[in-house]
């Protein structure tokens, strides 16, 4: 709850984000925008429709339904608790990229978490649930140290969009688990 109180960083974040842009900020940071772009919400949304429909050519309704649920809410909703919470960006370096202006909760890390988490969950009773958590669990982790690296987020942005998606998709599906 602190960052609803006080919109400022946490205690040591300005830190970690100074020791991870040091560590590789400027050597990666082309590659770390276009990883950026990459999980954008259109990009994404062409992912989401590929799963729509191979989930609709399967006749899996019912999971194509709860992921986009899982998917949609967290999307819609996201800008609007920015706009709640309106904390602003860090500012220890020109960001190397168009951005929003508030922050919390990062928007990137709450949009593949989401999706991450119903790709995971429509998986997990096929075979292919080992790929889709380590697929999915990577990607989550790389877009949200990319976005530290690059300075645009304070850890706790990220840390609120992952609990946020992944919070709302486990609720979302302990409801398609009891039909």
């Amino acid at each position: 709850m602190w960052v609803g109180v006080d919109s400022g960083p946490l205690p040591g974040e300005r830190r970690v984000l100074v020791e991870l842009h040091d560590l590789g900020g400027t050597t990666h940071e082309a590659a770390l925008v276009r990883l950026a772009d990459l999980t954008d919400p259109p990009t994404l949304a062409v992912v989401a429709v590929a799963v729509g429909l191979v989930l609709a050519g399967l006749r899996r309704w019912r999971d194509l339904a709860y992921g986009t649920v899982i998917v949609g809410v967290v999307w819609a909703m996201n800008p609007l608790l920015k706009a709640l919470v309106a904390r602003s960006r860090p500012d220890l370096w020109s960001p190397p990229m168009e951005l929003s202006e508030h922050t919390f909760p990062s928007g990137h890390a709450a949009n593949t978490a989401a999706l991450a988490a119903a790709v995971i969950l429509i998986a997990w009773a096929t075979r292919l649930r080992i790929v889709a958590v380590v697929t999915g669990v990577t990607l989550v982790v790389v877009v949200g140290l990319g976005q530290l690296v690059l300075g645009v987020h304070y850890p706790s942005d990220i840390v609120a969009g992952w609990l946020w998606a992944f919070a709302w998709a486990a609720l979302v599906w302990s409801y398609r688990v009891g039909d």
